[in-house]
């Protein structure tokens, strides 16, 4: 599907729907659709035809890659309930075929990954649980996925780079942006706020082994 940029986020907007009732212990956030295709473009000029997305909540990253050209999308995810809702939206944008969906927990443990190119995650940002970053950027540099790219909160360059360095792998800072988080809960007292985020590469360092 080749289309301009600014036409595949209304549809990714439109058809993926946001996380429903997102839970605040695992800090669930929807990616928003410019970014979920501003970060897929880059796992794919990355070389990237089989992408994985950690954390996919309703799969815009995953979904948003296979629109750009991916040829299939991993896309692994703790929640249950959002299950239906991504592989609804795959089919509805004829990608469904090129999708597969694990339900699994992320930990630092080795997740269940082969042949993947390029992984892409919008980790929990580590606020409600200290360290919930750390762990998926751990599960991810676990598989030698030779590439990830993250969205992680700004402030820890340096304790990204030091966990990527122990780990095998270089990190480079892609660009930082606002990401939007719409009032979910109760405690919420805006509608919109807005929090800084880095966007990062982390790359296997040659000759490292995990």
């Amino acid at each position: 599907m080749k289309m301009r940029l600014s036409r595949l986020a209304k549809i990714l907007e439109e058809l993926v729907p946001r996380i429903p009732n997102p839970e605040e212990k695992l800090e669930q956030y929807t990616t928003p659709a410019e970014l979920a295709l501003k970060v897929a473009r880059v796992a794919l000029e990355e070389g990237g035809k089989v992408v994985a997305d950690l954390g996919a909540g309703t799969c815009r990253i995953a979904i948003a890659a296979l629109l750009l050209g991916a040829s299939k999308a991993i896309a692994i995810e703790y929640d249950r309930r959002l299950s239906n809702l991504c592989l609804d939206a795959a089919k509805r944008l004829d990608v469904s075929s090129r999708l597969l969906y694990v339900i699994s927990r992320i930990t630092a443990e080795k997740g269940p990954l082969k042949e993947v190119d390029v992984i892409i995650t919008n980790p929990p940002f580590g606020v409600k649980r200290r360290g919930a970053d750390k762990e998926f950027l751990l599960y991810a540099m676990s598989t030698e996925t030779p590439i990830i790219i993250a969205i992680v909160k700004s402030g820890n360059l340096y304790f990204h780079k030091h966990i990527a360095l122990e780990n095998g792998y270089g990190l480079k800072l892609l660009w930082s942006e606002d990401f939007p988080i719409p009032a979910s809960m109760p405690r919420h007292r805006s509608r919109m706020r807005r929090v800084k985020v880095d966007v990062i590469e982390l790359r296997q360092l040659r000759g490292s082994r995990n």
